[in-house]
């Protein structure tokens, strides 16, 4: 019996992600299978999984309220900097970074040859943790860049970093691309993309993502760039309306294994890696609203500035005085007398374990 065109869109994106012939192509001559054999593709399996995983987070966020939503974004953000910074470096935690993102703390290099690194890194020492080695400055920047390129690739509906060459050349010297830029590698890439436009969308983003690596004869299989731009072509094929598609806040254990595989492995492992993102970014986005409902119960006379105080710390990972009291228009003091509350009421806890110049996240 013939292949429904769903199965066989999907076999030509599929084998399409593997020129060299290790994902095997659809056939159009009906076989007899042995008995107990199925003709299930490898990849169907994963697929499924991922589809199924990215389709809940992307469900569950489009009831959420706004607030909650722009939290999402910036939270997860910091964890797929954390995710990548492991892969790349040592993992530092999301919530430390989000300290360093804000000028909180300061250079770890520095930190560490003061004897102060615990002090820069306050999450971590609180859970008795330390990095593998001292966190390279230029190495967080880079995930602080991979960080807020994710959120934007999230927040603006109008930005299509892979819409043309320029486009994806100005991509690229975002996230720190340090080499010349070759036009041809880049039409040749963009061309590659254009000419398979069937199949499952997650499917044509890990082959984007490592059709572009080959390009460049990256020795990393999970370099930055080219998993960014598979999180673009997931975007620009009409996903991800509230958040990019996640992929480094997966278990840093599936991407060393995925760093071992080629072909049809690296595929299934790609979207493996996708599927624990997209859970991963689904647990943080049920902890906020969590958060919100926590806050939404507390006692608030008609003059109460709870309501908005607890806006602001829902869409802000790191929240001080200060900024509290800017946005919602009062004395430094009076967010401060909002914060502790908020703190008695397990909405936010005191991230750096300072006296002065305190900053808080939410629990």
């Amino acid at each position: 019996m013939a292949k429904p065109l769903c199965y066989q869109g999907f076999m030509a994106a599929a084998s399409d992600t593997d020129p060299a012939g290790l994902i095997p192509s659809a056939s159009p001559v009906p076989r007899r299978l042995p008995a107990g054999e199925t003709d299930a593709h490898p990849l169907l399996l994963p697929l499924a999984e991922a589809q199924d995983t990215v389709a809940r987070l992307e469900a569950t966020a489009a009831t959420a309220s706004s607030a909650v939503i722009e939290g999402l974004r910036a939270r997860v953000a910091y964890r797929e900097a954390a995710g990548w910074l492991a892969h790349a470096h040592t993992w530092i935690h999301p919530r430390d970074l989000a300290l360093r993102d804000a000028g909180l703390t300061g250079s770890y290099t520095a930190a560490a040859l003061a004897g102060r690194l615990d002090v820069e890194l306050p999450t971590m020492t609180a859970r008795g943790s330390k990095p593998d080695v001292v966190p390279s400055d230029d190495v967080v920047g880079s995930a602080l860049r991979l960080a807020r390129l994710w959120r934007r690739l999230a927040e603006h509906r109008t930005w299509r970093p892979v819409a043309d060459a320029p486009a994806v050349r100005e991509t690229l010297r975002s996230l720190g691309w340090s080499v010349t830029i070759d036009d041809a590698a880049v039409e040749g890439w963009l061309d590659s993309v254009r000419r398979r436009d069937r199949g499952p969308a997650l499917i044509r983003a890990g082959h984007g993502a490592r059709d572009w690596m080959n390009r460049q004869r990256h020795t990393d299989p999970l370099a930055m760039d080219g998993l960014f731009l598979a999180a673009c072509l997931w975007r620009d094929a009409g996903f991800g309306q509230d958040t990019a598609l996640p992929f480094w806040s997966a278990p840093v254990q599936l991407h060393h294994r995925l760093a071992l595989r080629i072909g049809t492995e690296w595929q299934a492992g790609f979207l493996a890696c996708v599927a624990a993102a997209a859970r991963a970014a689904r647990e943080e986005l049920a902890r906020l609203q969590r958060v919100e409902s926590a806050g939404a119960s507390l006692a608030r006379t008609a003059r109460s500035h709870l309501p908005r105080a607890l806006d602001h710390v829902l869409r802000t990972p790191v929240v001080t005085a200060r900024g509290l009291a800017e946005d919602l228009s009062i004395t430094p003091q009076a967010a401060l007398r909002l914060l502790r509350q908020l703190t008695a009421a397990g909405v936010v806890r005191e991230a750096t374990g300072r006296v002065a110049w305190r900053a808080f996240t939410t629990v």
